[in-house]
């Protein structure tokens, strides 16, 4: 785990790095839309307008299957999606998740495109992809002279156009949720992994649970399944309990980080 970073100004932002947001996942999992019918609640889907990730991570461990490499990001965030079902109105639908796995190729590619991997880069702020954007909060940090100012301002701007005035409900849905002590905060809380691909195309975009739960395995588009296989997908990383419940702590802590520092920074 890593140590609270601090504003060069001493703001304190806690264990808040970055924001992760992934603004079309299914095109992002390289969902193949003409072959798979979404359902939700035994209703077949008309449209998905939007299948949105948004993810602040705290940590996160590379893993090696059949000589691949993937990134499994640790952390507190949302899955979001706006649809519509046949002869009835838009619909949204939330999953919220605790760590996110994609294949190490892809993180690079579509986030550093450069090598060797650094996380967090230290070169750029901010990354606005096509697919995949990251914002730091550093950059919103009070500044302590006019140059800072000048970032800040910029930075503001940034975040505004590409991140609060597209996100902005999704946004509001997970600053509540870390404001209270369900989803992130319980130390029984269990990991929700989304997953992208892994093991060579055999698990694709699905969310795999450490333990059973029917509500939240409940079908939502823009997810193929929501299943609690996560400890037979990623056994060697489950097995250390102390280090399991130490990350738990830890995106706990991120959690409200989120909630009290970092949502007020974007959002007010």
């Amino acid at each position: 785990m890593r140590r609270k970073p601090l504003g060069s100004s001493g703001q304190p932002l806690g264990r808040l790095k970055s924001l992760i947001v992934i603004s079309d996942w299914i095109s992002f999992a390289e969902e193949k839309t003409e072959s798979f019918k979404w359902v939700y609640k035994n209703q077949a889907i008309k449209t998905v307008e939007t299948s949105s990730v948004i993810f602040v991570p705290v940590d996160f461990s590379r893993l090696i299957h059949n000589n691949r490499s993937y990134i499994l990001l640790y952390g507190a965030g949302i899955y979001w999606t706006k649809f519509s079902v046949y002869k009835s109105a838009i619909t949204t639908d939330t999953r919220y998740i605790t760590g996110i796995v994609i294949p190490e190729e892809k993180w690079l590619d579509n986030h550093f495109n450069t090598e060797p991997f650094v996380f967090p880069p230290h070169q750029r702020s901010m990354i606005v992809g096509e697919d995949l954007q990251e914002f730091s909060f550093n950059a919103l940090r009070v500044p302590d002279d006019q140059t800072g100012y000048s970032r800040r301002a910029f930075g503001r701007g940034v975040i505004l156009a590409q991140l609060v005035f597209p996100f902005k409900e999704p946004l509001v849905l997970l600053r509540k949720t870390t404001e209270s002590y369900e989803e992130f905060d319980s130390p029984y809380a269990p990991m929700r992994v989304l997953i992208t691909e892994f093991a060579g195309g055999e698990i694709i975009n699905e969310i795999a649970l450490e333990k059973s739960d029917e509500v939240y395995e409940e079908t939502i588009p823009g997810i193929r399944k929501i299943r609690s296989n996560l400890l037979e997908i990623f056994p060697g990383i489950w097995t250390n309990e102390v280090y399991l419940n130490g990350l738990r702590r830890e995106i706990a802590v991120l959690s409200k980080d989120f909630a009290f520092i970092g949502a007020p920074m974007i959002l007010d």
